[in-house]
C-alpha cells in the first residue's frame, strides 16, 4: 500500500493506493501516529479510491488501527470506499466504532462541522381521530 498525506490547513488527507497487506498497515499506523503527534488537532480524511482489498493478510491490523483512530475527536472521515471495504466496515460497525463513510471530500469536510446527531427514541404517533360517526 502506498500512502500519500496531503495537508490543507487542519485537514490531512491520506490517499491510500495499492494492496492492503500486513506490512503496509504497520507503516500506515506509524504514519498516522506521527502526524497526530505533531498536530493532534488535525482533521483526518482517508481516501480509499485507489486502495485494493487483497485477502485477509492485513485487514485485522488495519481495522484495529482504524478503530483507534475513530476514538479521536473529531472523528476521521472515510471517502470513496469500495463495496468490499464497505462490507468489512459494516461487519465491525458499532456505536463506539461508527465507520461513517462519505461519498466525496465535500461531504466529509461538511461532516467535520456538522453537529453530532444524537439518537433519540422515536415517539409513537398519536392515533388519528375517528372520523366515522
Amino acid at each position: 500500500m502506498i500512502m500519500r498525506a496531503k495537508q490543507n490547513g487542519k485537514v490531512v488527507v491520506f490517499e491510500l493506493e495499492g494492496h492492503l497487506e500486513f506490512e503496509t498497515t504497520v507503516r500506515f499506523q506509524d504514519a498516522c501516529k506521527n502526524i497526530l503527534a505533531k498536530q493532534p488537532d488535525s482533521r483526518l480524511v482517508f481516501d480509499f479510491k485507489k486502495l485494493k482489498f487483497v485477502g485477509s493478510s492485513g485487514i485485522n491490523h488495519f481495522i484495529t488501527t482504524m478503530k483507534q483512530l475513530l476514538l479521536l475527536s473529531p472523528t476521521p472521515k472515510m471517502i470513496h470506499v469500495s463495496t468490499e471495504f464497505d462490507k468489512i466496515f459494516n461487519a465491525y460497525r458499532t456505536a463506539k466504532y461508527p465507520f461513517v463513510v462519505h461519498e466525496n471530500m465535500d461531504q466529509a469536510l461538511i461532516a467535520f462541522d456538522a453537529p453530532e446527531l444524537k439518537k433519540t427514541k422515536k415517539k409513537k404517533s398519536p392515533e388519528p381521530p375517528n372520523l366515522e360517526q
